[in-house]
């Protein structure tokens, strides 16, 4: 088992390993030893992974209980996060317990908004399941759900007390929510460069948990040093700015890491036109992106785009902050006004 600590103004560690569901109980309890635990996970994950997890609760002597929401994207919003709130009332949940979010990303941002607001703050735990949560949203302290205008636009910074990564919940992910977690992977690559670049252009295959420890320590590294996003950490937002704007347009049947990745393609093109990307590094990313047929994923004119992404959390006084590659393990934030958007990304 691999142990990552973030050393954020609270700190937790990241366990990063295999059959540690099984275990999950008393590693909760290692860290939140007294108190209830309410499981907050989708029908889908709750079906594979509830009674493993609940079990092992028990097993460690916590009282647990479970809200099960349907999947998708469209339960991250107000509805299910007033019906969270009123589940955890209802069951006499006070400050010294805490909320286990069991899933992938939207569990993790939904159960985590709710922890964060619930009696203005209880414990949580981020147990995730897929590759996408695992190698990103779980770790960092990003809570939120979704509103009409835009994706992720209600939320809170609020760190978990541990997150348990069990590798072998990636065995039973369809394609497609794999494809997600790949998207993030190519981010981290051209972020970071060095070995994970590397790896990712050898193949992944076989070496997911090597690849989830190198994201982790990634962003570990970037949310250290700006907890609160008000610097280093938008690089995380690279291809965020499309993506955001495509899974909109799509109304989310786009899926979070594809997107991403077709917006890494569109940000690719613009930073070598406009910001010094050199040719050779633009077809190492575009390579990149090819490998895991990542590069295009949005039937969408760059105008609807370019409306669409005005709408952001990344927006401020007329301008975007949007991330561009000065090469690989070279990327910055160039402040582009929102008028303008359209042409770069064209």
């Amino acid at each position: 088992m691999k142990k990552i600590t973030v050393n954020t103004e609270t700190p937790y560690s990241v366990l990063i390993g295999t059959g540690l569901l099984v275990r999950s109980g008393e590693l909760i309890s290692e860290v939140l030893p007294s108190g209830k635990a309410a499981i907050f996970a989708d029908d889908t994950v709750y079906r594979l992974y509830g009674s493993v997890v609940e079990n092992s609760l028990r097993a460690a002597g916590k009282e647990t209980h479970a809200f099960v929401f349907p999947h998708g994207e469209s339960s991250k919003r107000a509805k299910y996060y007033l019906e969270g709130l009123d589940f955890l009332a209802a069951n006499g949940f006070d400050r010294t317990d805490a909320v286990v979010a069991l899933g992938g990303g939207v569990t993790g941002d939904l159960a985590g908004f709710i922890a964060s607001t619930y009696l203005r703050g209880i414990a949580y735990v981020q147990v995730p399941t897929t590759l996408l949560a695992q190698v990103d949203s779980s770790v960092g302290g990003k809570t939120g759900i979704d509103l009409d205008a835009g994706k992720n636009l209600a939320g809170t910074f609020w760190q978990p007390r541990l997150v348990i990564a069990d590798i072998g919940t990636l065995s039973t992910l369809p394609a497609e929510e794999r494809d997600n977690g790949i998207g993030e992977l190519v981010k981290y690559a051209v972020l970071d460069g060095g070995e994970m670049y590397s790896l990712m252009s050898e193949g992944l295959d076989g070496r997911e948990e090597r690849a989830v420890a190198l994201a982790v320590d990634s962003k570990r590294r970037i949310v250290e040093a700006d907890e609160k996003e008000g610097g280093i950490r938008r690089l995380l937002n690279l291809g965020h700015t499309v993506a955001h704007a495509i899974e909109k347009l799509s109304d989310y049947t786009v899926g979070h890491g594809k997107a991403v990745a077709t917006g890494m393609a569109y940000v690719a093109r613009a930073s070598r036109k406009y910001f010094g990307l050199s040719d050779d590094e633009y077809e190492a990313v575009a390579a990149l992106l090819k490998k895991y047929s990542a590069e295009e994923y949005a039937p969408y004119g760059v105008k609807e785009l370019s409306m669409a992404a005005t709408v952001d959390k990344k927006t401020a006084g007329g301008f975007i902050n949007l991330v561009v590659i000065g090469g690989i393990g070279n990327c910055r934030t160039e402040k582009i006004a929102l008028n303008e958007l359209e042409e770069y990304l064209s």
